[in-house]
């Protein structure tokens, strides 16, 4: 007597149960893989700080050509710490001759990288206008990025472009940019930054 279920289903459900396995198996070598990186990744992070402290140290004792050398090797690496590092020793003249303009590339650099000190920087040199051609667009947008990383500084100077219309004045904001200015306002305060607290009393008079 011939089984009409068993002999016809085994196949198929054998089959999906290889699947089923080969699925489980690529994922646990992809999840190992993963955990790898990561790791990997972690030691590389751990590594560059130690080498960062050791840069630091060379310039609080004075040896800027040391620091700048090391920090140069991170940023070549895409460490963005080292480039405001040497942003800010081009700014300063300290072991290099002065070089804003100099200073400025490794700031765009670590900003597009996405650095959030970088783009706070970034934002206010647009607005300041001074190393590019004022730009208040372009000033939003870098500083708003930087706020949006939680970035104290960020958080302010894009609560004062919005409560301020942009650079208008306060009387030109409207009742939407009041209240977003307001809300940055209070995450900035939250995240100690001393002016903060005066700004979010101007705007609720």
């Amino acid at each position: 007597m011939e089984l009409p279920f068993p002999s016809k289903l085994l196949p198929d459900t054998a089959s999906k149960t290889a699947c089923l396995l080969i699925g489980l198996t690529l994922l646990l070598i992809g999840l190992g893989i993963a955990s790898t990186t990561i790791q990997a990744e972690q030691r590389d992070n751990a590594a560059e700080a130690v080498i960062g402290l050791k840069a630091y140290a060379a310039f609080k004792a004075g040896n800027y050509e040391e620091a700048r050398q090391i920090w140069q090797r991170l940023a070549d690496k895409g460490n963005t710490t080292a480039m405001i590092n040497l942003a800010n020793l081009f700014q300063q003249g300290k072991g290099v001759s002065e070089n804003h303009e100099h200073a400025f590339k490794y700031i765009v650099e670590a900003a597009r990288l996405g650095d959030s000190r970088a783009q706070y920087e970034l934002g206010i040199e647009y607005e300041k206008g001074i190393l590019v051609s004022r730009d208040i667009d372009k000033a939003a947008k870098w500083l708003h990025k930087s706020a949006l990383q939680d970035d104290v500084d960020g958080q302010f100077a894009y609560a004062v472009m919005l409560a301020t219309d942009f650079g208008n004045g306060l009387e030109q904001a409207g009742p939407e940019q009041r209240q977003e200015a307001g809300a940055w306002f209070r995450k900035a305060a939250a995240n100690g930054h001393p002016d903060a607290g005066a700004y979010i009393k101007l705007l609720s008079e």
